[in-house]
């Protein structure tokens, strides 16, 4: 079994990795919060597909991060949670999913104004 102290370390290794906090909102108004910082995520260009399904109406307000589930302690993003990267931007999830045998989630984003 490999640990989470492992799977840092392998993370480490990957180039393009920033740390970022998730903001996990629930409860009937979004008035439960949860933050969970991460030390590994990284973020890549929205694609066309995703443009044209209408979640975001340019390349430039809307990124897609990719999130190793073993680093957020039990977690789970949800559709209007946030993230805030490194440079203290903040990005609202608009569409999330699980990939690589449910190891990473996709999180396509949007800029908050």
């Amino acid at each position: 079994m490999v640990s989470t102290q492992l799977l840092d370390y392998l993370y480490l290794k990957m180039p393009g990795t920033e740390a970022v906090t998730v903001t996990i909102k629930r409860g009937v108004n979004n008035d439960t919060t949860t933050t969970t910082s991460v030390s590994h995520a990284w973020m890549r260009d929205i694609s066309r597909d995703d443009i044209d399904k209408g979640l975001v109406t340019s390349a430039h307000e809307g990124i897609v991060w990719n999130i190793p589930n073993v680093l957020l302690a039990g977690a789970e993003i949800e559709t209007g949670d946030t993230i805030t990267d490194s440079s203290s931007v903040v990005w609202t999830v608009m569409s999330v999913s699980r990939l690589r045998l449910r190891t990473h989630w996709r999180c396509i984003c949007r800029r908050q104004k």
